[in-house]
């Protein structure tokens, strides 16, 4: 009997200096369980903003993942691109139920906060209103889960009394309190009044709502090592530097490093605790499991270095440099941003008895020596420049503000892709109102399309290229228009083979996906007529017949389809293939009827082991533009270009191995190939052609590469996750029985797409007014290849749209919906919907064991 699925654990603020290594280390220790990873990339953006970087490069997320799967063989971490400020937390808690959540992700710089009113207002907000949010969701969702809270030993009021770890008993005018009361606190900027707040908040969720939260009363963590991260690059974690957003002891490194001074501000007698980064990592993974009683607003007081004043602090590093060949010096007093001209230095000692019971001290010395050995090998990505402050906390300069502000403004602005001209930087895509900006200048359409992955609605970049290569004077120039058509040709497959770079493949520009399809079925039966049997094709029931098709259909193939259990156990598959001896095998990277993604990348891996002689075969016109494609044992990689890429229509992308290429001689044997080379002929497309369309790639794939891909990715998902949870709780509301159909990998709407299917409710006519009333998305109705009834809506949200437009397609889709619903003359219908009964049972099957046909 199987075992329970276990609840996940939450990382909130997961790609920041703390998340991403205790992310690691969670994953690590817990392998049963799912470490969900969240962010939405506001570090990044914000260290950018203020001229800023890393000093460590660090990879984008996915790379990432990758990178700690291959090191440590990580399967159980997923990254979900989203705005904690937003609904969309609610749903995730409401559909993960976690059973505990890390919530690291604020705004956690007090020199940003201090800029301008531009940067207070993001603070306040971002803090605050995120916390609140989470507070809400965990008391509707999950009021046991175990919230742990990264706030800041700042918050304290440090006026020269001992500082407890949150609540203390206080004596005043000889009277003791009867209970516990928290600790003064006081802030002198408004990132530690925004973090006050929240630990208010937090105490009163408690209270009344009988919340478990563990607040962190965080010191300064410095250092660049933890355990998980030793010699591999491609798993560091960020070390900022600059005035903003780099800790104290981390900036006193990055000058050590460079010979500059150590600028300590003002006196350097305020003091500051200190706790090294794999000290700190080490203490907060243990403490999701040791949960706080139910009504129990826990304090910890994060510190073990407590003794050091900013001078003391400068002193010692100075010291680590100087053992390791540095020679350093101190400036003192000559930047005091923060008015902190105090000479007396307060003494109090600082209660962490949670610390001081539960974890071993990393010796300060060995710390520092660890972070210059890392360090030194990227001391040429240190700007110099960004070690004196630039603003100070009695005001900005004047008109400084302002000047931010018109910066932010002209960064909006999207720039189109030309040729011939400087790239400018991607635009500025944080808010709603950013991307709704964004989407009326590149996809200004009244319909909404929700259903890209059959035919994409085209970007404004796209149809203006086009138009341009479809000038009069071009037109009626026959040499130019090739001469124009192969130069752009080799600029858009340039840029593709960029985007998707694949050292053992070719790529050429061709047509859509289903006329690739049939080439390739063409050239497999030109072999196979040399044969004296059929070719055996493996695939699996859920492929397009645009895809599959021609070879269903022809008799130079016998089909093989994948049961559902071959799907799910790879023992079961590598049987099948064993048995079977499949010549050739085409799987869909993500299915067009599910959106659901296939474990593709392990199939051709074990056919490639199996039966050296097959070829393999992947569409990935599901996944290109949401999904990398899986080159590795893949002989031929094709997918149409006018769906998630949003590209021209009737174009697509053909990789193919050297392998392939001498196997079938050529896929076009007629015209000279519009790209020279001997790889390319018979594989490039020739003859007279519609070179326009070339443009409209070239302009689709710059405006991909400038938006990001793993951006756009998140993106879709975060839209429809906000879209699906509303579409289900509609059709629930409604007495609407069906199936949110189960992934193979990864969550439902992770990629953008997810379907659904009814049991006693035909979603055709509610398909049909849909789609009269602008909202269009896909409907199949039919029998499936193994003879079993179907009927899905299949649902696609596009990177472009905004949460405005899904509340505006709910909207639409419910009025339908009750139309529909009021207009039935099926009065049996209406009572199974409304009593919930269905006629008879059926079981949803999406691919059953069917064997060769």
């Amino acid at each position: 009997m199987s075992q329970p699925k276990k609840s996940p654990i939450l990382v909130l603020g997961a790609d920041g200096y703390l998340g991403w290594p205790l992310s690691l280390r969670l994953a690590r220790q817990n392998p049963d369980r799912q470490i969900v990873m969240v962010d939405n990339f506001l570090r990044r953006r914000l260290v950018r903003d203020v001229g800023g970087d890393s000093i460590l490069p660090i990879l984008e997320m996915k790379q990432r993942l990758w990178a700690a799967k291959r090191v440590h063989g990580i399967r159980n971490m997923d990254f979900i691109h989203m705005d904690v400020n937003s609904e969309a937390l609610e749903f995730l808690i409401e559909e993960r139920r976690p059973d505990a959540i890390y919530h690291l992700a604020q705004q956690c710089s007090a020199p940003y906060s201090m800029r301008g009113v531009d940067e207070a207002l993001l603070t306040l907000r971002n803090n605050e209103e995120g916390n609140m949010r989470l507070l809400w969701a965990v008391r509707e969702y999950v009021p046991d889960c175990h919230v742990i809270k990264l706030g800041t030993f700042g918050e304290y009021a440090k006026g020269g009394i001992d500082i407890a770890e949150g609540y203390f008993k206080p004596v005043y005018r000889g009277r003791a309190a009867s209970t516990a009361i928290p600790y003064p606190r006081r802030a002198d900027d408004f990132y530690h009044a925004s973090k006050i707040n929240d630990t208010n908040y937090i105490a009163i969720a408690c209270q009344h709502w009988g919340l478990r939260v563990t607040d962190i009363m965080q010191s300064t963590v410095f250092g660049t090592w933890t355990e998980d991260m030793e010699g591999h690059p491609e798993l560091y974690t960020r070390v900022d530097y600059d005035e903003c957003f780099g800790t104290v002891a981390n900036r006193f490194i990055a000058q050590a490093l460079c010979g500059e001074p150590l600028s300590v501000y003002g006196t350097g007698n305020q003091r500051t605790g200190l706790m090294a980064l794999n000290d700190a990592i080490t203490s907060l993974a243990a403490l999701w499991s040791d949960v706080p009683e139910k009504a129990q607003h826990r304090v910890i007081n994060h510190v073990t270095e407590k003794s050091f004043s900013v001078n003391e602090l400068a002193d010692a590093i100075v010291g680590s440099a100087r053992r390791e060949g540095l020679k350093v010096t101190v400036q003192r007093g000559r930047f005091d941003p923060r008015a902190e001209q105090v000479e007396a230095k307060m003494a109090f000692e600082i209660e962490s008895a949670y610390v001081d019971s539960h974890l071993k001290q990393t010796d300060m010395r060995d710390v520092v020596h660890r972070a210059f050995v890392m360090l030194s090998q990227h001391r040429e990505r240190i700007d110099r420049s960004l070690f004196a402050p630039r603003n100070s906390w009695q005001g900005a300069g004047k008109g400084e503000s302002k000047k931010r502000r018109q910066k932010k403004e002209d960064n909006v602005v999207v720039a189109l892709p030309q040729q011939n001209v400087r790239r400018k930087r991607a635009p500025v895509l944080q808010t709603e109102d950013d991307w709704e900006i964004f989407r009326r200048e590149q996809f200004p359409y009244e319909h909404l399309n929700l259903n890209p992955g059959t035919l994409g609605s085209p970007s404004e970049a796209v149809l203006q290229e086009i138009r341009k290569a479809q000038s009069p004077d071009l037109l009626a120039q026959p040499l130019d228009q090739y001469r124009r058509g192969r130069e752009v040709y080799e600029e858009a497959r340039a840029e593709a083979s960029a985007l998707w770079p694949s050292d053992d493949h070719e790529l050429q520009l061709v047509g859509s996906a289903s006329q690739t399809s049939n080439l390739l079925a063409l050239a497999f039966a030109r072999l196979g007529g040399q044969m004296s049997r059929p070719l055996r094709v493996l695939t699996t029931m859920n492929e397009h017949v645009g895809g599959i098709g021609a070879f269903e259909r022809m008799p130079e193939f016998r089909i093989c389809y994948l049961s559902d259990k071959e799907i799910r156990d790879p023992k079961a598959f590598r049987a099948l293939v064993a048995g079977f001896k499949p010549d050739i095998a085409l799987f869909s990277h993500v299915t067009y009827d599910t959106g659901q993604a296939l474990p593709v990348a392990q199939w051709m891996k074990d056919i490639s082991e199996l039966r050296p002689g097959a070829s393999t075969l992947l569409d990935v016109s599901q996944s290109l533009g949401v999904i990398a494609p899986e080159f590795e044992h893949a002989d031929v990689v094709f997918g149409s270009c006018h769906k998630w890429l949003f590209g021209p229509r009737g174009t697509g992308l053909l990789w193919t191995n050297e392998r392939f290429r001498r196997r079938v001689g050529a896929l076009n044997w007629s015209g000279e190939p519009l790209a020279k080379g001997g790889k390319d002929f018979g594989f490039s497309p020739s003859g007279g052609l519609d070179f326009s369309l070339y443009a409209g790639l070239l302009a689709c794939f710059r405006l991909y590469r400038q938006l990001g891909a793993e951006r756009l990715r998140e993106r879709s998902a975060d839209l429809a996750l906000y879209f699906r949870v509303r579409l289900s709780n509609m059709l629930r509301s409604h007495g609407i029985r069906f199936r949110l159909l189960e992934p193979h990998l990864g969550v439902p709407g992770a990629n953008g797409m997810f379907s659904l299917s009814f049991v006693n409710f035909d979603p055709y006519p509610l398909y049909d007014a849909m789609n009269a009333h602008k909202v269009h998305c896909k409907c199949i109705k039919d029998r499936g290849r193994d003879g079993r009834e179907r009927q899905l809506l299949r649902f696609g949200v596009p990177y472009y749209e905004t949460q405005e437009r899904m509340q505006k397609a709910l909207a639409t889709i419910e009025d339908c919906l009750r139309e529909q619903l009021a207009n039935s003359s099926d009065h049996s219908l209406r009572y199974l919907l409304k009593s919930g009964a269905t006629p008879s049972p059926r079981t949803e099957v999406l691919a059953s064991s069917a064997r060769p046909v």
